[in-house]
């Protein structure tokens, strides 16, 4: 019988051919162009996926329903003229080959989960090299003393702190040419804005101010 007998409508791909099965294999198969079922129960003919009948399995011909997910696919890419599906690659044994990263798992607790970009970086406040026309010794930057009752965030980002803070000096006690000076500097380490003040008597005087590039309360 022929595969005009099907419980949809015909396939072109598949129409007017012989539809055989297997033996022993529930897939079906469509049988070379022209052929038609012998007299002999079981046989072996050419198919659209193996058109060398001496390679072909024993069929016998199929009475029954044809859809196409029940169709051999070597016989169906044959019939539409569809290239094989690329076979995969075999890694040769100790050589490491990247594996793909694989999506994050969804939250178990249903929320929405999105990609949190790196935090943005500024340049290094620059500490002023001199003052009055004499060079300024500054020492490292080292964390900021906590003071009680004192905000240590930043006034304008408004990153919790505390920030760094370094000391300079310039000139000797002894010297009469370079007048002996200390000079402090505070910095936001998140968005750079520093000050650096010079000491005057139990005052300070800003003697230089970085200005931050983040944008106002970026940081709150």
């Amino acid at each position: 019988m022929t595969a005009l007998a099907v419980e949809a409508p015909t396939a072109p791909e598949w129409s007017g051919r012989l539809v055989v099965r297997a033996a022993g294999r529930p897939m079906l198969h469509i049988a070379g162009e022209g052929v038609t079922a012998p007299a002999m129960p079981v046989f072996t003919l050419p198919l659209e996926c193996a058109p060398d009948a001496e390679q072909a399995p024993g069929v016998r011909p199929w009475d029954g329903p044809v859809t196409e997910s029940a169709v051999c696919p070597a016989c169906l890419r044959a019939l539409r003229g569809e290239p094989e599906p690329e076979k995969p690659r075999i890694v040769p044994a100790g050589i490491a080959e990247k594996l793909p990263v694989p999506a994050p798992a969804p939250d178990p607790h249903g929320r929405h989960l999105r990609a949190v970009s790196d935090p943005v970086t500024y340049t290094e406040a620059p500490l002023p090299a001199e003052h009055g026309g004499h060079p300024i010794t500054w020492s490292r930057w080292t964390l900021a003393p906590v003071i009680t009752h004192h905000d240590p965030s930043c006034e304008w980002c408004g990153d919790a702190g505390p920030g760094e803070m370094a000391g300079g000096r310039q000139g000797h006690p002894a010297s009469t040419a370079v007048p002996f000076r200390r000079f402090i500097a505070y910095r936001c380490t998140a968005c750079q804005e520093m000050t650096a003040y010079v000491q005057v008597g139990s005052d300070l005087q800003t003697v230089a101010h970085h200005k931050s590039r983040a944008p106002k309360d970026c940081n709150r």
